[in-house]
């Protein structure tokens, strides 16, 4: 189909038409993953008296998406409409936007603005839009549960759903021999312990992330676009309110990030389902994880900054970056700190720090037991807080790596560059990375061990001591933060609510 089929009322004969769920897919090369996509559709328990139709908007693909998409048709009888985008430059938003254009018209379109009359009819019998992305698969009662939470209360605009990585089985148990081998660990079924691993933290982060808006009274903070519901008379006011071409604003590289807000902000209520849940695609490598963390703080960075604290998500948002700084803060003075008192011989241990350590070794074993398809070893590295520190880490680099890049004139291309990775069109610098911290490292040895005695002499003593008893004071103090945050969480912890 076109949007032109749409003016012209080519898509219907009749002007009747039954209560439905309009399910919104854009697709761009996923040929790897849409027929889970689909099977899963096909098998969801849609409410008693609504119909479900499927569109997917194939955006400049040169794989087989469109066959596979016909050939599950064939199988499953899904109600499916393709349309294929033209001149789209926004990506994603570009392909849901046109998607969405069929039910409102196009805007910028000097000839024709508007939609047919049947096509109108036909929208006004559309009860929900359901937003998923190409890579999902959806729980047999996903729908149905996030329609019920939809209808609860007209002043809902939007339900997101829980989600849930998938975890790969191990490649060498299963495709040693097979013939399908390298397409088959593509699609990403398939693994290493490694890959498997990173999968384990997402799911962590994920199940963290969830349990906490729960907590705040499901306030979604994000209507995640790999799966929510939206009702339709809060989408559309929001696309005239903003002005859109569409339903997305493509001025951020999280347009759901957005489009939460947009609804939000025009009075409607945006919750995170209490057990919806879909199964999502991870990324089950350093570099692609790198990629998609960098578009998505990317985008949450610019929202920060665009309304400061005006909003309640925004001052969220920025409590968290401010966490993120202190916890930095935290582990660098630690490091220094402990390190010239041992060098100086001025060090001394007290029990008492060891308290942290174990609010934070309980925290991550209760976080890690509420996650879905949480393994012992994941539960022993968490426990042992090897995991999380490893995260922790990585998702500091990936925030000091987005504000510096804010520094520059040119913006890049978040969406480009995580397709990029994913394909692997890119290569990962960690062991380049790896092999100068090393370096550095042995650098420093090198140099403290030729000086030790200089360091240990009373002079050297004397003249540090006062700037260490004043860094460990303030060591101390943001340790004591972090304490009571970590006893807060652990305290809310204990309640019913589940990833």
């Amino acid at each position: 189909m076109t949007y032109d089929d749409a003016v012209n009322d080519r898509l219907f004969s009749t002007g009747q038409f039954s209560p439905r769920v309009a399910v919104m897919i854009p697709a761009h090369n996923e040929e790897d993953s849409i027929a889970d996509v689909l099977k899963s559709l096909s098998e969801q328990s849609i409410p008693k008296g609504l119909e479900m139709d499927i569109y997917i908007a194939l955006d400049n693909c040169t794989d087989n998406t469109e066959k596979v998409i016909m050939q599950c048709n064939e199988r499953y009888h899904l109600s499916i409409f393709l349309l294929h985008t033209v001149d789209n430059k926004q990506r994603k938003v570009g392909a849901l936007n046109q998607l969405y254009q069929l039910f409102w018209g196009n805007p910028i379109d000097p000839v024709h603005r508007d939609i047919g009359g049947l096509q109108k009819k036909y929208a006004e019998s559309i009860v929900a839009f359901v937003g998923i992305d190409a890579d999902v698969y959806l729980d047999k009662d996903c729908i149905r549960i996030l329609w019920s939470e939809l209808s609860q209360n007209h002043k809902i605009g939007a339900v997101s759903a829980n989600y849930t990585c998938l975890m790969p089985e191990s490649a060498r148990k299963h495709l040693r021999n097979d013939p399908n081998r390298e397409r088959l660990l593509r699609q990403g079924k398939y693994g290493t312990p490694l890959n498997r691993w990173w999968v384990a933290q997402q799911n962590r982060e994920f199940a963290q992330w969830t349990m906490k808006q729960k907590y705040a009274g499901h306030f979604a903070e994000i209507a995640g676009g790999q799966c929510s519901i939206f009702r339709p008379k809060a989408a559309k006011e929001v696309s005239e309110c903003y002005k859109l071409n569409g339903l997305y604003d493509d001025k951020s590289d999280t347009e759901d990030l957005l489009l939460t807000q947009y609804i939000r902000a025009c009075g409607w209520v945006c919750l995170i389902s209490k057990e919806a849940r879909c199964y999502v695609d991870s990324m089950k490598t350093l570099h692609t994880y790198w990629s998609q963390r960098n578009k998505w703080v990317s985008g949450t960075t610019d929202y920060m900054l665009q309304d400061g604290l005006s909003t309640k998500y925004a001052r969220r948002l920025w409590i968290q970056e401010s966490g993120l700084f202190i916890n930095l803060l935290i582990r660098c003075l630690f490091v220094v700190l402990v390190g010239l008192s041992v060098l100086t011989e001025q060090f001394y241990w007290n029990w008492i720090w060891i308290t942290p350590i174990i609010a934070a070794s309980i925290l991550n074993l209760i976080l890690t037991l509420k996650t879905p398809n949480s393994r012992f070893i994941d539960v022993v590295l968490a426990t042992l807080l090897i995991s999380p520190e490893i995260y922790l880490w990585i998702t500091i680099g990936t925030h000091i790596n987005v504000w510096l890049a804010k520094i520059k004139i040119t913006k890049q291309d978040g969406w480009a560059n995580q397709y990029r990775a994913e394909t692997g069109q890119t290569r990962s610098h960690f062991v380049l990375y790896l092999l100068l911290f090393i370096f550095a490292v042995a650098t420093a040895a090198y140099f403290i061990e030729i000086n030790s005695s200089l360091l240990a002499s009373q002079t050297i003593q004397a003249a540090l001591k006062p700037y260490l008893m004043q860094g460990f004071v303030v060591l101390t103090l943001l340790t004591i933060f972090e304490l009571m945050v970590m006893i807060r969480q652990i305290w809310r912890l204990r309640g019913p609510y589940k990833a």
